[in-house]
C-alpha cells in the first residue's frame, strides 16, 4: 500500500482553504466598512457639538437670538474655524478623505426651547 494523499483528498482540502479564506476576506470588508460609518458619525457629531457650542458662546448672541425667533439658523464651518472651535484636520471627511468646504453649514433649530444641531449632508 502506497502512502500518501489521493487526489480527492486533496481537492477537498485545497476546496475549504479557498473557502476559509473567503469567509476571511468577506468579514474583513465588513468590518472596514462598520468602521467607516463609525468615523464618519464621529465625524459629523464633533461638527455639530461646535455649532451647538458656538451658539452659545457670547460671540454669537445676535445669532442665537435670530434663531430662537426663527427657530432655525445655519452656522457655517468657517465661524467655528475662526473661534477655534474646530480645528483644519477636523474638516475631512472620513468617507471621501477630502476636505469639506468651509461654507458647508450646521443647521440649529429651537423646538420648545430645546436646541438641536445637524450636520446638512
Amino acid at each position: 500500500m502506497k502512502k500518501g494523499f489521493t487526489m480527492i483528498e486533496l481537492i477537498i482540502t485545497i476546496g475549504l482553504i479557498t473557502i476559509l479564506g473567503l469567509v476571511i476576506v468577506m468579514n474583513m470588508g465588513s468590518n472596514l466598512s462598520k468602521n467607516q460609518e463609525k468615523q464618519y458619525e464621529e465625524f459629523k457629531h464633533t461638527l455639530e457639538n461646535a455649532a451647538c457650542v458656538y451658539i452659545d458662546l457670547n460671540v454669537a448672541k445676535n445669532l442665537k437670538n435670530t434663531c430662537k425667533t426663527n427657530k432655525t439658523c445655519q452656522v457655517s464651518v468657517s465661524n467655528l474655524l475662526s473661534n477655534g472651535l474646530i480645528e483644519e484636520q477636523d474638516l475631512k471627511d472620513p468617507t471621501t478623505n477630502e476636505k469639506i468646504a468651509e461654507s458647508t453649514s450646521i443647521k440649529i433649530t429651537y423646538n420648545n426651547g430645546k436646541k438641536e444641531c445637524k450636520y446638512v449632508e
